[in-house]
């Protein structure tokens, strides 16, 4: 009779110690990985976040870049190598004149521009040929200052105008870029870039 119990309990333990390693093995394999990384869904997104947008560059008033002796705003970008000068509307049509030339230290030459022909016909001219920048009178295309021209950047200016600024007279407005600056009527589309190293009009 006794041995019926026994029979029982090692029927019970057969039965028993498969069930409980398995359930073990289960809980083990459903511990996290602490050396996971992150899923391909995180990455994605942190990969998608929008890049901030560039600051607006800063309209500063004209009024404080008005010389004595020259007529309309003039001021320099840079260390002042690059002066500008933008008159108020003059003439019969009255027309808004612009201009900007190098001051210092110029490394382009105009045989290398697309103005190479205009200036050669200059020199044929006895206009001694061209200066060193554009001016642009009204709506025209910028063409390349004359020797004969006094203004727009023949002079050292007295104000700079900072990384980050702009000025605005009519619908020309100018900002520096590195080291030279870009001017541009939004009514023609026609602008130009200019430094001591390049220039570029459209």
């Amino acid at each position: 009779m006794t041995r019926i119990p026994s029979l029982a309990a090692a029927l019970l333990a057969a039965v028993t110690i498969p069930l409980l390693l398995s359930a073990c093995v289960a809980g083990a394999s459903s511990t996290p990985n602490e050396h996971a990384t992150s899923s391909p869904a995180t990455t994605a997104a942190s990969e998608s976040e929008p890049t901030p947008e560039p600051a607006a560059p800063v309209e500063v008033d004209p009024s404080l870049y008005l010389e004595e002796y020259v007529p309309g705003v003039v001021f320099g970008v840079g260390s002042g190598a690059v002066n500008c000068q933008l008159q108020e509307p003059s003439g019969d049509p009255a027309v808004v004149a612009w201009g900007c030339a190098v001051f210092l230290d110029q490394e382009w030459q105009w045989e290398d521009t697309a103005f190479a022909e205009y200036c050669a016909q200059l020199e044929e001219l006895e206009e001694l040929g061209c200066r060193n920048g554009l001016v642009v009178h009204g709506e025209e295309a910028p063409a390349p200052r004359r020797n004969t021209d006094a203004d727009f950047g023949g002079v050292q200016a007295s104000h700079v105008l900072a990384a980050g600024e702009r000025i605005t007279v009519g619908d020309v407005s100018c900002e520096p870029v590195g080291d030279g600056v870009r001017c541009e009527d939004v009514s023609s589309g026609h602008g130009f870039t200019l430094s001591v190293a390049a220039i570029d009009a459209w």
